[in-house]
């Protein structure tokens, strides 16, 4: 049998670096993805497609599986040894060189990279295969371990290149064998860590027993106990019983003195107590003699060496040298006295202090203690149960997996702020809380670090009409932590948005508006009342227009609703069955409104009137307007994506119909906006907007990080920040694709009575005059009849038929009497009164005036005050 050499080696065209940094990331970050590959490495995507080819025979990666990614064979960087050995191995076969692309894959385009799913809740590598391509056998899950309060609580498995013994928690995550500037950092400030925390232990050691002051002082006595030895603690015995001897036979001696009765026997006594004080005080002399002779042994053997060691240092090296040989001699004696018996209350407290409790969470402490430190507020403090609990350390956050015994997370949910607080060093209103959706107590907290969003990318570019309508779901606009991207699905689906103000709310708007505008077959209309369509930034030249006029909107919106409500009597026509069938040649249309509440007082204070007459007929209504739209043209792709400050009556009035939209964007915002938008419990779920914090100055805070539900594919509370680029790339993309505009297909056209044309054109003339320098002053009309008072020397106020009779000398050929209908003199009288009531409002209303009819004198009907016309000309200042 032929010997066929197996050992992998890069064929032409790829250089063995490459294909090494490649494995080392692909197994670092677990995520097979051949445009992160292209991202990362900076390649091109073909050339990206031929190194995972690479990969797949070095069995690094799996097998092609279409636009996912492959798995990843292997867990660790530091079991690449052997596919390093077969990179750089001398001498090793040359394979014949790779093919340019794999058979009947279809390259991409380089401007466009596809976003690859991935699945948020994975936490473990697929499982690997031997050669023989079966899958490998998988040990066992390691048994779990009870803690102190008898709840299961995961292992965690050290990996082999984890030093095993960090007591204090600190210990570096990232692999020192990738060699990266993050690990020698993290290196450093472990030590660092490390330094100080010895620091604070041996400062913290010195109030308790076993402190250096303490151990000097004992070790003195110990030693001066030794150089005393028994003979001298027999000496000191002897003399304190001779001492008692001789003053109890001098208080005999005393009573024997002044005895009346037994006077004989008292001086008997007396004398037999003088005579065995005396032999007690032979013997103390005894004693002390051979003490001092054993004392003086010992204490020359300790002392002479100490001393004459002092004396020579002294001698040789002056002051100096004396200080440090001193401070030897109390090393010595600390050393001497370390040995102690303690108490309870003594070994507990040098316990806490030995145990070196972490005084702050780092994301560089190792999962094990992080573990315990959660499980132990959760349990003790936020009184959970638990089934079990596991820590999994990602480069920007600990996660922690939750299983709860028998209950909900709502008592997490309510009490984050309480986590926050038994955790230290985590920032205020930072720890995020996901209910999983696949079980009711099983949920995941999230303790970010520092550079959290670190993984959100720029915003792809996208080429003009790259994407068509069924990409919308895949195409970023936003991403997680860990960097998974999302798209919102914006087929025959309706959007809302909530934020407070400067949250973050634009900047969302401006993602979604790059995704519609690189499409083929939608027709992007923007409507902005209340920011002039800043929001849009230099997008607004890639859309078909972003209309600012409240009456034009009105038209846009009309237009719109006809089109949407028009379109199912084409289903069966153009066989598209139950929804319309977007396409380039017969595309959606969607409607992009910011500042909703601007546009709901639009509705209110612009009013539509009759042209005959020119009385008021009726409001603009703008957002009822888009109410029916939402409700009548979802199924003909005729969509809306609104954005506002609030969910509340006072921020958009009556629509409450918002909440019903299928997509729910939640940037910071309040805990009332959340139980209107949201499902009720969805808080307890850890849906927590309300705890983002908005941009305030040049802190960016959370500002672009929102909570989104879309659906079964977005249901879990995951925040998400909003891609953004600069606002010259923002302007080149908009002008790109403002010269590839998507044209209205002439069949919906015909619903409606004017043409996307025709209002493209009405809003380019609006803009055109909006540049302008516009007249200051009042308008004519009220210039007219402040020079009628002035003519008729400033009364206090006319009466409305004056009023009415003198703008028809004045100006005969608008307001003369003739001009109005009536079957008499006195009802055209009155119609003209009207026109002028009309009339006067028409054209205060878009300078922010009002002049209400008032009483100007006792004995006349209200009229037209001098004192609210001086407040409209200027003369006088505004009351109150």
């Amino acid at each position: 049998m032929t010997e066929i050499d197996t050992t992998p080696v890069i064929g032409a065209g790829l250089d063995r670096r490459l294909v090494w940094d490649a494995a080392e990331l692909v197994v670092s970050t677990q995520f097979g993805s051949q445009s992160m590959l292209q991202r990362k490495l900076r390649i091109g995507w073909q050339d990206a497609a031929r190194v995972l080819d690479e990969l797949e025979l070095l069995n690094v990666v799996g097998m092609e599986q279409g636009s996912k990614s492959r798995d990843v064979l292997i867990r660790f960087v530091e079991d690449l040894a052997p596919v390093e050995a077969a990179l750089f191995a001398d001498g090793a076969p040359l394979l014949s060189a790779l093919p340019a692309a794999r058979p009947g894959a279809v390259e991409a385009p380089p401007s466009y990279e596809e976003p690859q799913p991935v699945d948020f809740s994975k936490t473990t590598a697929p499982a690997p295969k031997t050669e023989a391509g079966e899958t490998a056998p998988v040990e066992p899950e390691p048994e779990h371990d009870r803690g102190p309060d008898g709840n299961v609580t995961a292992v965690y498995t050290a990996q082999e290149w984890e030093e095993r013994e960090d007591p204090e928690g600190d210990r570096p995550w990232i692999n020192p064998m990738l060699r990266t500037p993050e690990g020698r950092r993290a290196r450093v400030r472990f030590l660092r860590k490390q330094a100080r925390r010895r620091a604070r232990k041996a400062w913290s050691r010195q109030t308790t027993v076993q402190g250096f002051v303490p151990r000097v002082m004992r070790g003195e006595k110990r030693v001066r106990a030794w150089v005393r030895g028994l003979e001298g603690a027999k000496a000191q015995a002897d003399l304190n019983l001779a001492l008692v001897t001789v003053e109890e036979s001098n208080r005999a001696a005393r009573r024997a003195k002044w005895a009346v009765r037994k006077r004989g026997e008292k001086r008997s006594a007396a004398v037999a107590l003088q005579l065995e004080s005396g032999k007690q005080l032979v013997i103390a002399q005894a004693a002390k003699g051979a003490a001092k002779k054993a004392m003086a042994w010992r204490a020359g053997l300790v002392y002479t060496p100490v001393a004459t060691l002092d004396v020579l240092t002294y001698a040789f090296t002056d002051v100096w040298g004396l200080l440090g040989a001193l401070t030897l001699n109390l090393v010595g004696l600390s050393w001497a006295g370390r040995d102690v018996e303690l108490t309870e209350e003594q070994l507990e407290k040098l316990e806490s202090i030995e145990a070196g409790v972490p005084q702050e969470v780092t994301i560089g402490m190792t999962p094990k203690v992080f573990q315990e430190m959660v499980r132990q507020a959760l349990t003790e403090k936020l009184k959970c149960e638990l089934t079990s609990l596991r820590v999994e350390v990602l480069p920007f956050a600990f996660e922690v997996h939750v299983v709860l015994d028998g209950m909900t997370p709502k008592r997490i949910a309510d009490g984050l702020a309480d986590l926050e607080a038994n955790l230290p060093g985590v920032r205020t209103s930072s720890i995020l809380l996901r209910q999983s959706a696949k079980s009711r107590n099983y949920c995941v907290i999230v303790v970010p670090g520092p550079n959290a969003w670190d993984a959100v990318p720029e915003l792809p570019y996208r080429e003009p009409k790259a994407l068509t309508t069924a990409d919308l779901p895949q195409a970023q606009v936003a991403a997680a932590m860990n960097g998974d991207p999302l798209g919102l699905p914006m087929c025959r689906t309706n959007v809302n948005m909530v934020g407070k103000s400067r949250s973050g709310k634009s900047t969302w708007l401006r993602a979604i508006a790059d995704v519609l505008t690189a499409t083929g077959d939608q027709i992007v209309i923007g409507i902005d009342l209340g920011s002039a369509g800043s929001g849009f930034a230099g997008l607004r030249h890639g859309m078909h227009m972003v209309i600012t006029d409240p009456y034009l909107a009105a038209e846009a919106l009309e237009w719109g609703l006809a089109v949407g409500q028009g379109r199912p009597a084409l289903f069966e026509e153009l066989g598209m069955g139950q929804n319309w069938a977007t396409s380039r040649s017969r595309p959606g249309i969607k409607f992009l409104v910011d500042e909703f509440p601007a546009l709901v007082n639009a509705s209110r204070k612009h009013h539509i009137y009759d042209e005959e007459t020119g009385k008021k007929i009726g409001d603009i209504d703008l957002d009822g307007k888009l109410a029916e739209m939402a409700v009548t043209c979802a199924k003909s792709d005729v969509d809306e994506v609104i954005a506002s400050q609030g969910m509340t009556k006072e921020k958009i009035g009556k629509n409450t119909w918002l909440n019903e939209l299928p997509v729910q964007i939640l940037a910071s915002c309040d805990e009332d906006d959340i139980k209107l938008a949201l499902p009720a419990g969805a808080m307890d779920e850890g849906w927590a907007p309300h705890r983002l914090m908005p941009q305030m100055g040049d802190d960016l805070n959370d500002a672009g990080v929102a909570y989104v539900l879309a659906g079964s594919q977005h249901s879990e509370p995951i925040p998400h920040r909003a891609c953004i680029t600069s606002d010259e790339e923002y302007r080149r993309r908009g002008l790109e694709r403002g010269r590839h505009l998507v044209e209205m297909d002439e069949e919906s056209e015909e619903f409606a009575p004017i043409t996307l044309a025709e209002l493209m054109a009405k809003n380019a003339a609006l803009e055109e005059r909006g540049r302008r320098r516009r007249p200051s002053g009042p308008p004519a009309l009220i210039v007219l009849i402040r020079e009628i008072f002035t003519m008729a020397s400033d009364p206090a106020g006319l009466s409305r038929e004056e009023l009415a009779d003198q703008l028809g000398r004045r100006d005969p050929g608008r307001w003369a009497l003739d001009n109005f209908d009536g079957d008499d003199e006195a009802e055209q009288t009155a119609a003209r009164i009207e026109a002028v009531r009309v009339a006067v409002d028409a054209v205060l209303e878009p300078t922010g005036h009002t002049w209400a009819l008032e009483k100007y004198s006792k004995n006349q009907p209200r009229g037209w005050r001098l004192r609210d016309l001086k407040v409209i000309t200027g003369e006088a200042p505004k009351e109150g």
